[in-house]
């Protein structure tokens, strides 16, 4: 009980009173729910990938190990000038819902702590020059990073702009503009207030 609260502690914004729960719900259910619910969890578990191209995190029911595979929205044909950076998947799938970005993404899969020294050790930054070589060739003019306005967000951009500036001087390196509030999250904004943020982007 004790390993399972833990495992639950870790999930984004539970608490352990939140935990507990969690476990009491599951010690209470019906013994069909809880079969649901490990299915469910062996399934993630044994069909998550991730995207070759933009590092995006996602269930492919008939992905194979020794085979490089691609999201659903790499597979099709998507605006080549524009790439936006994200941190999260579920950034993607925000500005996704929006449809205002039509161009290609890239996932960091998390944000660079705040006065962080070696970058490389929590964002694969080779990685993002690899999408950007391959971008480039198709005629890519901009990435536009979009990130939280939160401390370690406005850290990972300042960061990374001087990153890809420094090696494509060629390219436009743009951040969110106004729009979104000091401290708020992409997850939780609004279609008006990403399109605010994505039109004054600076």
């Amino acid at each position: 009980m004790e390993q399972l609260i833990e495992l639950f502690k870790k999930f984004p914004g539970i608490g352990p009173r939140q935990a507990k729960r969690f476990v009491s719900f599951i010690m209470h259910s019906s013994d069909v729910y809880r079969r649901e619910l490990m299915a469910a969890v062996l399934q993630v578990h044994n069909n998550v990938t991730t995207c070759s191209l933009c590092n995006k995190r996602y269930i492919d029911n008939y992905a194979k190990a020794d085979i490089a595979s691609t999201c659903t929205i790499c597979r099709k044909q998507r605006d080549p000038k524009t790439l936006l950076v994200v941190a999260h998947d579920s950034d993607v799938d925000v500005f996704e819902k929006t449809m205002m970005h039509q161009g290609n993404y890239y996932v960091l899969g998390r944000y660079v702590p705040l006065f962080a020294e070696h970058i490389e050790e929590h964002v694969n930054v080779a990685q993002l020059y690899k999408r950007i070589d391959m971008l480039i060739e198709k005629g890519l003019t901009e990435a536009i990073l979009a990130t939280n306005a939160t401390s370690d967000g406005d850290y990972t951009a300042r960061i990374l702009r001087e990153y890809v500036q420094k090696k494509y001087p060629e390219l436009t390196v743009s951040t969110l503009g106004r729009g979104l509030s000091t401290g708020g999250e992409l997850e939780y904004a609004d279609s008006d207030t990403l399109r605010e943020a994505m039109k004054f982007r600076r």
